[in-house]
């Protein structure tokens, strides 16, 4: 799981030495997320830069831009505000528990 605000420390795929690139889920993606999706953005990524490198002339593997949907904005809005004020969120309270699968373990007791 990444940290909130750990995107703009992850390294790129394509490093400084022609003969070294990085791909997995921690690599700085579109998808900031750790996810089989990140990690495939970034074998993406990786592909480009070893074509890049090597001169190869074959097509770069395709990069999608992330579009979130607009819905998401005001919830993420939200969630900003609740970050900042050290409160949790929303679906980590449940009448005083923190979370459901905490209450769930307390009822098989």
């Amino acid at each position: 799981m990444n940290t909130a605000g750990s995107l703009r420390y992850r390294p790129s795929a394509a490093t400084k030495l022609a003969n070294f690139v990085l791909a997995s889920d921690y690599v700085r993606t579109n998808t900031d997320l750790a996810s089989m999706e990140s990690a495939n953005e970034a074998a993406r990524r990786a592909v480009n830069a070893i074509l890049k490198h090597s001169g190869v002339r074959a097509p770069y593997c395709k990069i999608w831009e992330l579009e979130e949907p607009r819905i998401f904005k005001p919830l993420k809005a939200q969630d900003a505000i609740r970050y900042q004020l050290g409160l949790p969120h929303p679906g980590e309270t449940f009448k005083g528990i923190s979370t459901p699968s905490r209450m769930l373990s307390l009822r098989s007791r």
